[in-house]
């Protein structure tokens, strides 16, 4: 008994040996806070955790939490986590930036820029707009599994998926060598909410075809360059790889890194402090450091609620309490990102394990919004 109790002593000590804080001095900490997420990372089987606070234009509390039992890299300010369906804030950003060029129209049919037709086959004669497909109203599935869609969530290593242009045709139109009819549902696209990695993978397609360039390279030209987001790309051949977080299944089980085929709308690679750029501007009516990336009103517009049982907006959600909110998860990820524009505060938290302690209403989500509330 000695000898566990020593042993979860010195784990726990793992834990908090690579911790680092910016702190406001009238913030009120806890005493044992990072007792308290140390116990929450074992319990879960959590390797790391970043987790930071922004207020106004800057970060003003950051932690990193890392297990060196599981691994000899602890994470830090300059550690590249995966974000899964984090992606999407950016995917949509991309989006805006074309809708503010006047390249695209919100409610015209994606098929006056595609150069293949989309149509849901329940519903033939009713149009699929770039609007429906930020709210997922399409009448597209998720796929929930690859039971639904076989094939969809393959992996890839690395960066070798088919690109957007190649499987697209073949899941979402009758005919195709991967179609089934469970990619569409029944319903009639602008009423009901459903979820859907295949229709944001999409909206990739359409940014590809309207710029005639690939996504990723859009959004380091007109997203990340700006932002001064240097260490954030949806390719690894673009990151520094020693620094990129592994990611893990339960037991510590370690995933090589892949991409899926809707990588728009999943595969970003990011810093928290990258991250924090966007939420900046997100807060500041589009500008960080004196950058532009979108007009207030587009801000706005994003931010109008859709569908008022969900809070769905374009991508995010509005939660309660006037904050906006975005999860992403899968195998090896766990992100939450989210920001109250009354109160010009955000949060992050990344992790390299699928859990949902970092969601809404779990512990550890709590424990960094109770931070945030402080610079109320």
């Amino acid at each position: 008994m000695k000898k566990i109790n020593l042993l979860i002593a010195i784990l726990l000590l793992m834990f908090l040996s690579n911790t680092c804080s910016v702190i406001d001095p009238e913030v009120e900490e806890f005493s044992d806070f990072d007792a308290e997420i140390g116990k929450e990372m074992s319990s879960y089987q959590i390797p790391s955790l970043s987790a930071c606070v922004i207020k106004n234009d800057e970060m003003v509390w950051a932690k990193y939490y890392g297990n060196s039992a599981v691994s000899n890299s602890l994470p830090d300010s300059g550690s590249i986590y995966s974000v899964a369906s984090v992606s999407k804030t950016i995917l949509l950003t991309a989006v805006m930036q074309l809708f503010e060029q006047g390249l695209i129209d919100l409610d015209t049919d994606i098929n006056d820029y595609l150069p293949i037709l989309i149509r849901n086959p329940h519903y033939t004669d009713e149009k699929i707009t770039i609007r429906i497909l930020l709210t997922h109203t399409s009448g597209l599935a998720w796929p929930v599994d690859d039971y639904e869609v076989p094939g969809f969530y393959d992996y890839y290593p690395l960066d070798s998926a088919p690109t957007l242009s190649e499987w697209i045709p073949q899941y979402v139109l009758p005919g195709g060598s991967n179609y089934v009819n469970a990619v569409w549902k029944s319903t009639v696209p602008g009423e009901r909410e459903l979820y859907s990695n295949i229709g944001t993978g999409i909206l990739g397609y359409l940014v590809e075809v309207i710029t005639g360039t690939d996504f990723n390279s859009y959004c380091i030209q007109n997203i990340f360059t700006p932002l001064e987001m240097s260490s954030t790309s949806y390719a690894y051949a673009d990151l520094e790889m020693d620094k990129v977080v592994k990611k893990y299944w339960k037991n510590y089980q370690l995933i090589e890194p892949y991409r899926q085929l809707f990588f728009p709308a999943q595969s970003l690679k990011t810093t928290m402090e990258d991250y924090s750029h966007l939420m900046i501007a997100y807060l500041n009516g589009g500008i960080y450091k004196g950058t532009r990336v979108l007009q207030e009103k587009t801000i706005n517009t994003i931010l109008q609620i859709h569908n008022p049982a969900s809070g769905r907006c374009l991508i995010w959600k509005k939660t309660v309490g006037g904050w906006y909110e975005h999860q992403g998860g899968e195998p090896g990820v766990a992100a939450q990102v989210e920001f109250n524009p009354d109160k010009k505060i955000g949060l992050i938290i990344f992790s390299n394990k699928r859990t949902g302690q970092v969601y809404l209403g779990n512990k550890i989500h709590s424990m960094i919004r109770r931070i945030a509330n402080n610079y109320f």
